[in-house]
């Protein structure tokens, strides 16, 4: 069952249906963008010269001047030599995936990589082999393998359900010299790296071998989805069904998009603020025992005894005034599990009464074990 709707939210707060404002900590809108002024000014103003769908795809015509400047400004954005716009995060991974295809037949995949990397590889007809999480030795015995029939590996740079970051410098490594990686970095775009270029930045990496993907609902609060990388492979991914069968996303959110990089540019603080905001968080979830991972990223998960433990306290939370989702997504540190989404946008106070709120909320029994 999907989660209860909301009826109206802000860069920090939702409303739910009975009329209750609740400052929230889930989700994955790490700037707020999808509520700044710019941003939805940009969209409104868009949609008033372009109307709410583009109606076809970008290969017959669909294709509006939006899509092709958000293009060069979110390459020049990451560094990339070139940059393709598809509708989301998902279709980016099938596009990525049918491009590599194309030149490598084996697809080492992580056990926890987002289901939709796994999801792309078997569309593409590429031979899976799941290594054990994080397990890179593992990833390049299998590499070495099967080295004959092209390798390519893919996984998130910041896996969503824990905000672990992947050890991508090991894992390209363990590639052969004609191998490809492809980063799925929808929770390191933007929250990771110098100016937000995202996880492969962040750890330093520089090789022509690696493309990377995104989804722009997340760090930039929009729609769509973005491949990036060397110029060959954005040109094979161009070809391939996942783009040029699907209508794009609407030219309007193109231009919301395009203004929430240029926010990104001219406020440059919001970084700062939010890796503030995530050791925050992540600090007072210490202080109060709980098992959660160091990584600097904004995603704070773990668990509280045993699945009532967990709605109990959710319960509790939401009467104080806070959403603290808990959720059953794949890939996760148990089969239920809190997970936290901090933003730039979050004040400290609002985290310190949450965390004041956790504390309150966390049984006894399991604050006495911890």
């Amino acid at each position: 069952m999907p989660a209860p709707p909301f009826d109206a939210a802000t860069a920090t707060t939702v409303t739910t249906s009975d009329g209750r404002t609740l400052v929230t900590f889930g989700g994955c809108n790490y700037h707020g963008l999808a509520h700044h002024p710019r941003v939805v000014r940009a969209a409104q103003d868009a949609f008033a010269r372009f109307g709410v769908s583009a109606s076809a795809s970008r290969e017959t015509t669909g294709n509006a001047r939006p899509h092709e400047l958000l293009e060069r400004e979110a390459a020049a954005f990451l560094g990339a030599e070139r940059v393709l716009l598809v509708p989301d995060g998902y279709t980016a991974n099938v596009a990525a995936a049918q491009a590599a295809a194309r030149t490598h037949g084996v697809a080492l995949l992580d056990e926890r990589a987002h289901a939709s990397l796994h999801d792309a590889a078997a569309a593409a007809g590429l031979h899976s082999l799941v290594y054990r999480h994080g397990d890179t030795d593992q990833a390049a015995a299998m590499a070495a393998e099967h080295a004959e029939h092209g390798v390519v590996a893919m996984v998130d740079g910041v896996f969503a359900a824990d905000g672990r970051i992947a050890p991508l410098r090991s894992l390209l490594a363990a590639l052969p010299d004609d191998g490809l990686l492809i980063v799925d970095d929808c929770h390191g775009f933007l929250t990771l790296g110098p100016s937000g270029r995202g996880t492969v930045s962040h750890l330093g990496l520089d090789d022509a071998r690696v493309a990377v993907t995104t989804t722009l609902a997340k760090g930039l609060g929009c729609a769509g989805g973005i491949v990036a990388g060397p110029g060959c492979f954005v040109d094979r991914a161009r070809r391939t069904t996942a783009y040029v069968c699907t209508t794009p996303v609407p030219p309007a959110l193109a231009e919301a998009a395009r203004e929430g990089l240029r926010v990104m540019r001219d406020e440059p603080s919001r970084l700062e603020r939010l890796r503030d905001n995530a050791a925050r968080l992540r600090g007072h979830a210490v202080r109060l025992g709980l098992s959660v991972c160091a990584d600097p990223t904004p995603i704070v998960t773990f668990t509280l005894g045993t699945r009532d433990d967990m709605e109990h306290a959710r319960i509790a939370l939401d009467a104080a005034g806070f959403r603290a989702p808990v959720i059953d997504y794949p890939g996760g540190p148990a089969p239920v599990y809190f997970r936290l989404m901090v933003s730039s946008e979050h004040a400290p106070g609002q985290i310190d009464a949450f965390a004041a709120a956790l504390a309150d909320a966390i049984p006894r029994p399991v604050r006495a074990a911890s």
